[in-house]
């Protein structure tokens, strides 16, 4: 042990050195009435140690520690802030805390908070994997601990999963600009790894990592409405990448490169919009007379445009995540619920001009 560094205790350690047992160490805790003469030990071990209870000391097995977990990609993203949002709010009117760790959209991150949780007493976990989903072994660390998945879908069997009708967003979004005679639509796929080129998307559909992540969803239904429409699809109009305003410069700069007559663009995040409208306008087209743009959601501030987007209510995912959380803490039943979504009409989608169209 190096100099000055305090050897870490459990409350195992605590009960054999102070020799008494963990229930009236958690009695004790809990300010609770024991002997004077256990109390005296706990205090002199305490001494000695240096040890402060942790929630894990604070609570055994069968009391509710009234703390549940959350574990997001990336708590700065608007989009998983106002889950927490909403998960801190629910959670807040049942009297409960939230413990909440950030993976920062990185693998190794995430395993690291699951492992940390995994040491702590929740009441269950709410938890939004970085899209790969590579640490779903890491997560039997809490087989007994109820656990709802949130912002994905089919990650888990038999765990409950909390998620927007993607399909219906990527559909209802690809619709409207179909209305506007818009044909040549372009459509950003946003992931936090990219599990395959362009090219291969649609080849790669039927893999269980693939279909389980949300620009997939929304590609499903942009699918869909151009089969209705029949146009063919051209996968020169999809383009894969991050969720940052650069990757949206970077899909503009694509598209352009493609010598393709865009009209109309899909994107998945705010961030992504504003750097390809950026972009698009350096390249010389105006928003939305020669390219018309729809995002999903538009939480994010500083956005040189009220973007025409689907809604898909953040807010309330989180705390419908809080309230079939608590149906599972209580022993109850609780499945999979899927919101829907809605699409909004503002400034950067217009009718294409007659002459204009194709």
């Amino acid at each position: 042990m190096a100099p000055n560094e305090k050897a870490q205790y459990s409350i195992k350690d605590i009960s054999r050195l102070s020799g008494v047992s963990i229930a009236t160490l958690s009695r004790y805790f809990n300010g609770q009435s024991i002997r004077p003469s256990n109390e005296r030990k706990i205090k002199k071990i305490l001494d000695e140690t240096g040890y402060r209870p942790s929630i894990a000391a604070r609570f055994i097995k069968g009391h509710a520690s009234g703390v549940i977990g959350l574990i997001v990609p990336d708590i700065t993203h608007p989009f998983f802030a106002l889950i927490a949002e909403g998960v801190m709010r629910e959670a807040r009117e049942n009297g409960q805390l939230v413990l909440c760790g950030s993976s920062e959209g990185s693998v190794e991150i995430e395993k690291q908070i699951i492992d940390r949780f995994s040491q702590s007493i929740l009441d269950g976990l709410i938890y939004i994997p970085v899209a790969k989903a590579e640490n779903i072994p890491a997560i039997e660390s809490f087989r007994n601990l109820p656990l709802v998945i949130t912002a994905r879908k089919d990650i888990i069997r038999g765990v409950p999963h909390i998620y927007h009708d993607g399909e219906e967003g990527g559909y209802l979004a690809t619709k409207h600009l179909l209305s506007l005679g818009r044909r040549n639509i372009a459509f950003i796929a946003s992931f936090w790894d990219s599990p395959c080129s362009n090219k291969d998307l649609l080849e790669n559909l039927d893999r269980p990592s693939i279909r389980s992540r949300s620009s997939v969803d929304r590609f499903l239904g942009y699918l869909r409405a151009l089969k209705e429409a029949g146009i063919p699809y051209n996968p020169d109009f999809v383009v894969v990448t991050g969720y940052g305003h650069n990757h949206g410069v970077e899909a503009a700069s694509i598209l352009k490169s493609r010598f393709l007559n865009c009209n109309g663009v899909i994107a998945m995040t705010q961030a992504v919009a504003n750097g390809f409208t950026a972009q698009a306008k350096r390249f010389g087209y105006r928003i939305p007379e020669d390219i018309s743009v729809v995002l999903f959601d538009a939480n994010e501030s500083k956005a040189d445009y009220t973007f025409t987007y689907i809604e898909l209510h953040l807010v309330t995912m989180g705390q419908e995540s809080v309230r079939t959380l608590n149906r599972l803490i209580e022993g109850k039943e609780a499945h999979d619920t899927r919101l829907d979504v809605e699409l909004r009409v503002k400034e950067t989608s217009m009718a294409l001009h007659p002459a204009d169209q194709p």
